[in-house]
C-alpha cells in the first residue's frame, strides 16, 4: 500500500498543464474566476455537473479530477 495521497484537488495542475491562466479557465467553464479559484483550493471542490466539461476542457479524468469519489472509507 502507498503512504502518497492524492492530490485533494487537482484542478489546478491541470489547468496548468493545459497551459490556461485563471482568467481562461472562467471563460472556458464560463464562471467567475473567484469560482475557479475556490475550485482549486477544494472549497467547494468541482462539483460532480462540471465534471463532463473538465474532461474535454483539461485533458482529464474523473478519477483524476476528483479522487475523492474514488476513496474507500
Amino acid at each position: 500500500m502507498s503512504d502518497k495521497q492524492p492530490d485533494k484537488q487537482p484542478f489546478a495542475k491541470f489547468r496548468k498543464e493545459a497551459g490556461m491562466t485563471l482568467a481562461e479557465a472562467a471563460e472556458r467553464f464560463k464562471v467567475d474566476r473567484t469560482t475557479i479559484i475556490r475550485w482549486e483550493k477544494g472549497t467547494p471542490m468541482i462539483p460532480l455537473k462540471r465534471l463532463e466539461d473538465a474532461k474535454k476542457i483539461l485533458a482529464a479524468s474523473v478519477r483524476e479530477l476528483r479522487p475523492d469519489l474514488f476513496e474507500v472509507a
